[in-house]
């Protein structure tokens, strides 16, 4: 049975994805924002159940006692004028009365006069209506009781006055309350948004800052430090990165120091076994040819036919000893050049060109070299040959180069070695995978802690640039700038 392997998230939803790419001061702004829209519906649906709850006992309480005092009226009207009269009369009796509508109509059902429900008349009622919003009006209004009190002279129907519950004035009042405290609360809350603003700007710049500084590791730049905020949590962290950048600065200088002393324990081998191949493997070839040329003549003095043959023999040693001998020699300048550390630098490679010149017939070299010293150390030195070796090379191999110029100087200020080789061959082709020759020569760069890339040339051709730093050598005392131009004959 295959073991069950979970499905990889897939990515997020659009309305997260637009979150989570807002800044952190936008949620929390938006969060709070929320709360309190949130908060104001939940208020506003209280305010409205209480005010309709309130109109609601409001308006019966009024009703009762609108219905008493009409009843009161009522009865001392009809004991002291006669029918029509008391019926015309009551209308300026049962006037101002609070929460309530009041119809009066005679036995035929005809209105007598609709009297106000308020003290201020319907002038103040239509008024109140007006400014409270139609939408607010509907949603505390709640449905008005009716009562209906019948007006008797003499035992007979001679009108009616009918009371109807009114919640205008309460909407009203409900309505100012509400607008007031909608107004403050609103006030309150720009101030409280506009103060959090500013307070998430303050505690957040200092994670800003922590993002431009992981920017700066992020580059290499392991030196950088953040100042240390005011908000504590805020502060330990800016300390622990400072710590971090510390450590890794420290990391890369011990990386440093254990590059360079690997470059200098190998460039003490090849120093070591191109010493045994000169000191050791020249002497013996050289005692290898005196006895074959010794060889040589004695087999002059034997019998001819042996002579010959002892000759034959003799001459095909002397070709494979040339062969040795020539490989010896490539051996070392390819191990370590011996002249390096016993000549000046300039000199060295001008020997190195001069050697492709003598192989390379219709191809010309230049060679400026500004403000050199003689030598600075054996590990920036043979980097530097190594890399022109490497680069004249690849240009004549590959890129069939007519005309190549290597370009060294020093840049005092900086305390760097600079060099430049040129030439106006093919270029390298896009996407064209690196020789080891070239990764063995980026490798040693940066072990000494310099730069290299390989660009293309103008108009055609390859340059390539590199750039190690001096240390302690920089102001060693500079040769004579020399500037050489050798054509070889075609």
């Amino acid at each position: 049975m295959s073991a069950f392997v979970p499905a990889p998230p897939g990515p997020p939803a659009a309305g997260f994805s637009f979150w989570h790419r807002r800044s952190l001061r936008w949620q929390m702004m938006a969060a709070v924002i929320a709360i309190n829209l949130g908060a104001a519906l939940l208020a506003l649906v209280v305010i409205i159940a209480n005010a309709r709850r309130a109109t609601e006992v409001e308006m019966n309480a009024s009703l009762v006692v609108a219905e008493r005092f009409v009843e009161e009226t009522v009865e001392r009207l009809a004991g002291t004028q006669d029918a029509a009269t008391s019926l015309k009369q009551l209308p300026l009796h049962v006037s101002g009365l609070r929460h309530v509508r009041i119809r009066i109509e005679d036995a035929q059902g005809n209105a007598v006069e609709l009297v106000p429900s308020s003290g201020e008349g319907a002038g103040e009622e239509d008024e109140h209506e007006a400014e409270v919003p139609g939408w607010f009006a509907a949603l505390v209004a709640v449905e008005g009781a009716r009562r209906d009190i019948p007006v008797t002279e003499n035992g007979l129907v001679i009108g009616n006055v009918r009371l109807v519950g009114e919640a205008s004035d309460e909407t009203a009042e409900v309505w100012n309350d509400t607008s007031d405290l909608a107004l403050l609360a609103l006030a309150v809350n720009i101030a409280v948004l506009g103060a959090l603003y500013l307070v998430l700007g303050r505690l957040l710049m200092p994670l800003r800052t922590l993002s431009a500084g992981l920017s700066e590791l992020e580059a290499g730049r392991f030196e950088h430090r953040l100042p240390l905020p005011k908000v504590r949590e805020l502060a330990v962290i800016a300390d622990r990165f400072n710590a971090l950048g510390a450590a890794l600065d420290s990391a890369r200088e011990d990386n440093a120091r254990l590059n360079e002393d690997i470059i200098h324990i190998q460039d003490e081998e090849r120093r070591q076994i191109a010493a045994d191949l000169h000191d050791e493997l020249g002497p013996c070839l050289f005692g290898l040819r005196a006895n074959l040329e010794s060889i040589e003549r004695l087999a002059g003095r034997t019998e001819p036919e042996l002579g010959r043959r002892i000759g034959e023999r003799a001459g095909t040693m002397a070709d494979i000893l040339d062969r040795v001998q020539d490989l010896n020699r490539r051996l070392l300048r390819k191990i370590r050049p011996m002249a390096l550390g016993h000549v000046p630098l300039a000199a060295l490679i001008a020997d190195l060109l001069a050697e492709f010149e003598r192989h390379s017939p219709g191809r010309t070299f230049a060679l400026s070299a500004d403000g050199l010293a003689e030598r600075y150390g054996d590990s920036v030195d043979i980097t530097v040959y190594r890399c022109i070796q490497e680069a004249v090379t690849n240009a004549l191999r590959h890129g069939g180069a007519r005309h190549i110029a290597v370009s060294l100087h020093v840049d005092l200020r900086a305390g760097r070695l600079h060099l430049v080789v040129e030439d106006d061959g093919l270029g390298v082709p896009a996407g064209a995978a690196r020789g080891y020759g070239l990764l063995g020569i980026e490798e040693r760069v940066g072990a000494l802690g310099g730069s290299w890339r390989l660009v293309p040339a103008r108009p055609s051709g390859t340059r390539v640039e590199m750039s190690v730093p001096l240390r302690g050598e920089a102001g060693a005392r500079p040769a004579e700038n020399r500037t050489t131009e050798r054509t070889a004959a075609t």
